[in-house]
């Protein structure tokens, strides 16, 4: 067994998406230019290649080539997290070993997604086999959506037993409700919770849990760092007025993932003054002149940009 690497994260962590040209291949000087953005608003960490960064539908080499653009940017100011899931136990361990080669701070893994039908004994020796080979942390992404595997609260203990090097979880949303279970089964261990929505974040940091990986922060990060820091501090009338624009602005973009999908997300990298090509890595239904004038009033609407 490996000795494992030391990392406490918590905080406000970015998932990165990952921006391509009109090719489909990684756009790293665009990925450099949302990093920085990130950085200035002064984040907790960065997550790489999950749901939102595409890696499910990346090659294993543009996987890794992104991971290591992340290290090489952030250059030690955050701790990077790299996700290394993927159906077959060979690519984990190929992205596992490559993120810790690299330096990256911990691991995120989604269940082996496609067959649904695998056991629990299957998926447990799925994460000994990383905790083998690599000594960073693992921290478990249960997206029941996505990968037909549900990591229960229950579940998760078990898997805590049986693999030390797991620390924590990243809920693919998340509710108050939710996280609550996950922290009173998980009471006593090293392990932490982290929604995939920041709609509840002054709540949530209220029952303990240890911060957000949420696709929303990722366009509006001031605004949830802001949030996470003044939920913490306690400084509730702050807070509450924080989180209800949190929660106008996720409702506006909840609405237009419904009509347009993922390009949701570059048409808000784009107004933020991010020039993403393509995202998703996939043909995908685009705003026009019209919408994105619609796009900009409704976001005002919900308070962004704040007034001075």
């Amino acid at each position: 067994m490996t000795s494992l690497a030391k990392t406490e994260l918590s905080g406000t962590i970015i998932p990165l998406p990952t921006p391509f040209d009109q090719k489909g291949e990684v756009d790293e000087g665009v990925f450099r230019k949302i990093i920085d953005f990130e950085l200035r608003a002064k984040v907790d960490g960065l997550m790489v290649a999950g749901s939102y960064g595409q890696g499910p539908v990346m090659r294993p080499e543009q996987r890794m080539r992104v991971a290591e653009i992340a290290l090489e940017q952030v250059r030690g100011k955050v701790p990077v997290i790299v996700h290394a899931g993927a159906p077959d136990i060979q690519t984990v361990l190929l992205l596992s070993e490559h993120g810790a080669k690299i330096g990256a701070a911990a691991l995120l893994i989604v269940p082996p997604y496609y067959y649904t039908d695998h056991n629990e004994y299957e998926i447990t020796e799925h994460y000994k086999a990383v905790a083998r080979s690599v000594p960073l942390p693992i921290y478990i992404y249960n997206n029941q959506r996505y990968s037909g595997i549900d990591i229960t609260p229950e579940y998760a203990l078990r898997l805590v037993e049986e693999v030390s090097h797991i620390r924590g979880i990243k809920l693919a949303w998340g509710t108050l409700e939710e996280s609550s279970r996950y922290i009173t089964a998980l009471k006593g261990h090293d392990f932490s919770v982290f929604p995939g929505t920041p709609t509840d974040i002054m709540s949530g940091a209220e029952i303990g849990v240890s911060g957000t990986i949420a696709p929303l922060a990722s366009v509006f990060p001031e605004l949830c760092v802001e949030l996470w820091n003044t939920a913490v501090k306690k400084e509730g009338k702050k807070a509450a007025g924080l989180q209800e624009r949190v929660r106008r602005l996720y409702s506006v973009v909840a609405e237009l993932t419904k009509r347009v999908g993922r390009t949701a997300y570059k048409e808000l990298y784009r107004e933020r003054g991010i020039p993403i090509k393509m995202y998703p890595r996939w043909p995908a239904k685009q705003l026009n002149d019209r919408e994105r004038g619609e796009l900009r009033e409704k976001l005002f609407a919900a308070g962004w940009p704040p007034a001075a």
